[in-house]
C-alpha cells in the first residue's frame, strides 16, 4: 500500500528491515550485524543502527554511541535520526526509554506499536491532552501508522488516505489517498467512502467536482449508515432540477441522520417542521426537539434560527428564556446577528432587565465584526449618547460603515449629515443621492427627511409639491413627524 513499493524493497536497509519485522524471521542479531555493514554509507542503516544500541537489541545496551549514530546519520540527511536526536536531548531518560522502545518495536512493525505511537507524533499530545514527549510530525505519524494500513487495517487505511488526500504532513496524492480509502471501505469503513464521495462532491483541490461519482459514494456510506453521508445524500435528493431529484427520499435520509445526531440534519429538520416545507406537515413538538438538539450540539444557525423563532411566537411557542439563552450562546461565539438581537434585548427591555451599556457592547461587538444592523444602532448610540460617551464623529463613522453595505436608515441619517456638514465633510449631492436611494426603497425617515428638506428650502431650492409627495408616502407609513408637517402645508396653502 506504500507510495514506492519497489523503491522501498531497494533501499540499502531493506534486508535490515525484513530481519527486524515481526511478521517475519526475525532476527534482531543478524539485523543489527547488517547495519553495522551498511551504517557507513547509508543514513537509514545508521539510523537503525542506532536504535539497536539505545534499546540494547541484537548487540549490547551503548547509549553514547546510540547518540553518536544518530548525529552521524542525522548528518548523513536521516530525518528519522534528527527527530530522535532532538528527543534525547530534551526529554528525561526515563521518558526517552520509554519513548525509544514503542519506537524500535513500531519499527519492527510491531502493529499494536504502530498504533500506540501514530498519535503522539500526530498530535504532539500524550494520552490526556496534554504536551507530549515528542513534537507534532505528521510525516513522521504516516510513516511509523503504514505498517497498520498495509495490514489491512480499516482505521488506518482511512487516517492516512485522508492525510494524503489532504497532503496533511505529506505531499498530496490523490492516487494513493484513493486506494487507501477504497480498501478501508473495502474493510467496513463507511467513513472512508464519505470522504472518497466527498473528494467528488467538492473537487478537493484535485478536479472539478463530479455528482454521479459523489452520488455513487455517498450512497455507499449512507448503506453502512453513516449519518454525514445521509445528510449530503438528502441534499443532493432535495436539489432543484438536479438529476437526483427525490423530495420523499431525502426527507427519509435527512430524517434518519437527525436521529443519529448529525447536528447539521437537526437543524435543517427542525426547520421543515417548523414551516412545513419539502411536502412534511408543520409539527411545533418534532420542530423543537430537533431544532433543540441541532442548537446542544453547537450549530450556530440552529441557535441564532431558534432563538428567533422562540423570541417572535414564530412557528414554536414564544419562549423569551430559550430566546435569551440562545441568543446569547451564539453570540458568545460571534454571531453577529445573535449579537444584534441581544443587544436590542437589552437596549428595548425584552426579557433582561433594560440595560443600555449592555445593549452598546454587544451592538460594538457585531458591528466591528461587520453587522450593518448594528454599525447603524451603534451609531445611533452615539449620536444619543445611550449607553456610551456621546461622539456623533463616531456616530458618523458607523453610519457610513453601514451605509456602503446599503443599510436604509445609515444612509438616511449619514445623507442628513452630508447635507447639513454636520461632524462630515459638507456634499449636498452626496447626501441626497443617499436619501433619495432610501426613499426610493420606501424608507419613511428618508422620505421624512427630502420632504423636509424640499419644504424648508435651506439646502436645496424650495419644492413644495415635491415635499408633500415625499411627506405623504412617509405619513402613509405612519411617520407622525410626516403627517404634523404635511397639515401644516395644507394650512400654508388654504391661506
Amino acid at each position: 500500500m506504500t507510495a514506492d513499493t519497489d523503491i522501498v524493497a531497494e533501499r540499502p536497509a531493506a534486508k535490515i528491515r525484513g530481519l527486524m519485522n515481526v511478521s517475519g524471521t526475525q532476527d534482531l542479531k543478524k539485523a543489527c550485524a547488517a547495519a553495522e555493514g551498511l551504517a557507513g554509507d547509508d543514513a537509514e542503516s545508521a539510523y537503525l543502527l542506532g536504535l539497536f544500541k539505545y534499546v540494547g537489541k541484537g548487540t549490547q545496551q551503548d547509549r553514547k554511541a546510540a547518540s553518536e549514530e544518530f548525529a552521524i546519520a542525522a548528518g548523513m540527511g536521516s530525518q528519522e535520526a534528527s527527530i530522535v536526536a532532538e528527543e534525547i536531548g530534551r526529554n528525561p531518560e526515563d521518558v526517552q526509554e520509554r519513548l525509544m522502545d514503542l519506537r524500535f518495536r513500531a519499527e519492527c512493525g510491531d502493529l499494536a506499536a504502530c498504533r500506540e505511537i501514530f498519535p503522539l507524533y500526530d498530535t504532539g499530545k500524550d494520552g490526556n491532552g496534554c504536551k507530549g514527549p515528542v513534537k507534532k510530525n505528521h510525516a513522521e505519524a504516516i510513516r511509523l501508522y503504514m505498517p497498520c494500513a498495509d495490514s489491512g487495517d480499516a482505521d488506518a487505511q482511512n487516517t492516512i488516505g485522508y492525510m494524503y488526500l489532504m497532503g496533511k504532513g505529506v505531499a498530496k496524492d490523490r492516487g494513493l489517498a484513493l486506494r487507501l480509502l477504497e480498501s478501508a471501505w473495502e474493510n467496513g469503513c463507511a467513513q472512508a467512502a464519505y470522504r472518497i464521495a466527498y473528494m467528488y462532491d467538492s473537487g478537493q483541490d484535485f478536479e472539478d467536482p463530479d455528482l454521479d461519482k459523489a452520488y455513487e459514494w455517498y450512497v455507499k456510506a449512507s448503506d453502512m449508515g453513516y449519518a454525514d453521508a445521509e445528510y449530503a445524500l438528502a441534499g443532493i435528493m432535495f436539489m432543484q432540477d438536479g438529476p437526483y431529484r427525490n423530495v420523499a427520499r431525502g426527507v427519509k435520509l435527512l430524517i434518519k441522520a437527525a436521529d443519529q445526531g448529525q447536528h447539521e440534519a437537526q437543524q435543517e429538520a427542525g426547520m421543515m417542521y417548523a414551516y412545513g416545507s419539502n411536502g412534511v406537515k408543520r409539527d411545533q413538538e418534532k420542530a423543537v426537539k430537533y431544532l433543540e438538539a441541532a442548537c446542544e450540539g453547537g450549530v450556530q444557525q440552529a441557535m441564532t434560527n431558534y432563538a428567533n423563532m422562540c423570541f417572535e411566537g414564530q412557528a414554536v411557542p414564544r419562549d423569551m428564556a430559550k430566546a435569551a439563552k440562545w441568543f446569547t450562546k451564539a453570540a458568545e461565539n460571534y454571531d453577529g446577528m445573535a449579537q444584534y438581537a441581544l443587544g436590542c434585548m437589552y437596549g428595548n427591555g425584552y426579557y433582561f432587565d433594560q440595560d443600555d451599556s449592555e445593549a452598546a457592547k454587544w451592538f460594538q461587538e457585531a458591528a466591528e465584526g461587520g453587522e450593518p444592523n448594528s454599525q447603524y444602532a451603534l451609531g445611533c448610540f452615539y449620536y444619543e449618547g445611550r449607553g456610551i460617551e456621546k461622539d456623533e464623529k463616531k456616530a458618523a463613522a458607523w453610519f457610513q460603515e453601514a451605509a456602503d453595505q446599503g443599510h436604509l436608515g445609515a444612509m438616511s441619517f449619514l445623507g442628513m449629515f452630508k447635507i447639513t456638514g454636520k461632524d462630515v465633510e459638507q456634499d449636498i449631492e452626496g447626501g441626497l443621492e443617499l436619501l433619495n436611494v432610501a426613499a426610493k426603497n420606501g424608507y419613511c425617515e428618508a422620505q421624512f427627511y427630502l420632504g423636509k428638506l424640499y419644504a424648508d428650502g435651506e439646502y436645496v431650492k424650495q419644492d413644495l409639491a415635491y415635499a408633500k409627495k415625499m411627506l405623504s408616502l412617509a405619513a402613509r407609513q405612519g411617520d407622525p413627524d410626516a403627517e404634523v408637517m404635511l397639515q401644516q402645508l395644507k394650512k400654508m396653502k388654504r391661506r
